[in-house]
């Protein structure tokens, strides 16, 4: 598995490493669907910034598989907001690209650079 997951009081954070499959991206967000805190979580943040070989595996169109599958449960938790950590042009671009397959969704999403600047965020 190249990502971990860490439940916090107000929200989930997944540290991604390694050479990032479709398969990371899509079961990562099936265990949060599934899990029951999910509806009462505040903030996602998705860090992708110790990967090595983000994507390669992986395809535009799964990108935009997930992001269909957040705009599906955005209605179970409706105020969530997601912050993506990279720092590669090449994770940025992929996150882009997320974030306007997810445009539908009323969650708010933003890409960072450091988790410090997407915890401001989160508090504002």
């Amino acid at each position: 598995m190249a990502y971990e997951t860490f439940w916090e009081p107000q929200g989930i954070r997944w540290v991604f490493s390694g050479t990032v499959t479709d398969e990371d991206l899509i079961r990562s967000n099936e265990e949060l669907y599934e899990d029951p805190r999910f509806p009462e979580i505040r903030y996602e943040i998705a860090d992708f910034r110790s990967v090595e070989g983000i994507l390669e595996n992986a395809s535009s169109e799964t990108v935009r598989r997930v992001a269909r599958m957040d705009m599906a449960q955005s209605s179970r938790n409706p105020d969530l907001k997601v912050a993506i950590l990279a720092t590669t042009l090449l994770i940025k671009g992929f996150a882009r690209m997320y974030a306007l397959f997810g445009d539908e969704s009323r969650w708010e999403i933003r890409i960072f650079e450091t988790e410090e600047d997407a915890r401001r965020w989160f508090a504002a």
